[in-house]
């Protein structure tokens, strides 16, 4: 196996490279270190020298390309030590000066033919969201390969994999993919699903009126039926976590107030390691559901989330073909 971790040097990515230990163990590690866009620094210089010839600027641009050049590789190079000292078999994987980084981390990815592409973040919530608005968010929403984001604080060494599933193609696609990556960890598949359709039902038919008794039977009856589909999907995402070769059980939860708040509870519950979870499709399309359960667990979970893509128009056309 094959991973590409992005290091920048950072506590976060010195947490990230912790994390890929655990993980990942037996996986050979290219660490990637993207330079600063040189362009952008001698930009900033120029109005200090208005009269600065064509010839001067470009030997400036081009001396800051190769500094950051040197720098990228010693910051690289730094994270490669840290790899090697948590007993991963790792090695710099150059990364040409570009921008936007997450395109230039995208790319080494597949250079070196990376199973997984890491990356940190520097804490929750309103703060992760501010750093999840440039790479890191970039490649949720562009990544065509699983994409492991990893909090500060990491997870439980030793925890399952919590698999966060609704049925859908994409929630498979996150299991198989965690049976790939993580063989032999022990596994817990959630599906969450929220009753609203019981509460709006109850509140609507109480205000019309009628007999109390008949009314409270129906709903009664259809949270049984909704229940009954929710233990149904949860069976079959056991199914697909066992045909993956995941030594898994499952879980039904009830959720009040988000999906993803549900899965994440269940995680700590667990003590899990990391959360996988699917999308369904790339780029644009992506940013619907990144909106929803994703990016709820990327930007707020206190524990690894491996967000898996969709398949990209090319992958359904070819899987569908004779």
């Amino acid at each position: 196996m094959s991973v590409l971790i992005a290091y920048d040097g950072s506590p976060s990515a010195a947490t990230a490279m912790r994390v890929t230990a655990s993980l990942f163990r037996d996986a050979r590690v290219s660490v990637a270190t993207v330079p600063a866009d040189a362009t952008v620094r001698a930009g900033t210089a120029v109005p200090v020298l208005p009269n600065a010839s064509p010839g001067a600027v470009q030997q400036a641009i081009d001396e800051l390309r190769a500094e950051a050049g040197r720098q990228a590789d010693a910051t690289a190079e730094q994270g490669v030590g840290q790899a090697r000292a948590l007993g991963l078999d790792a090695e710099p994987v150059t990364v040409p000066p570009s921008a936007p980084a997450w395109a230039a981390l995208l790319d080494a990815a597949h250079r070196v033919g990376a199973d997984v592409l890491i990356c940190g973040t520097r804490g929750r919530g309103a703060f992760a969201r501010a750093l999840l608005g440039s790479t890191a968010s970039s490649l949720l929403h562009n990544a065509d390969l699983p994409l492991l984001v990893v909090p500060d604080g990491g997870g439980a060494v030793d925890g399952p994999v919590v698999a966060a599933y609704d049925g859908s193609d994409g929630a498979r696609r996150a299991i198989e993919a965690a049976g790939r990556l993580l063989t032999g960890r022990a596994a817990v598949v959630v599906h969450a699903w929220e009753p609203a359709f019981h509460r709006g039902l109850t509140a609507r038919a109480l205000s019309a009126g009628g007999p109390i008794d008949d009314l409270h039977e129906i709903v009664h009856g259809l949270q049984r039926a909704l229940a009954d589909n929710a233990a149904a999907t949860t069976e079959s995402g056991l199914a697909a976590a066992r045909a993956a070769g995941l030594d898994a059980v499952a879980e039904t939860v009830e959720s009040h107030d988000g999906a993803w708040r549900a899965v994440a509870a269940a995680a700590r519950a667990h003590g899990a390691s990391v959360i996988a979870v699917g999308t369904r499709g790339l780029g644009a399309a992506r940013s619907v559901l990144l909106g929803s359960v994703s990016s709820g667990l990327v930007q707020n979970a206190e524990l690894p989330v491996l967000v898996v893509p969709g398949e990209s128009a090319g992958d359904a056309a070819t899987a569908g073909a004779p």
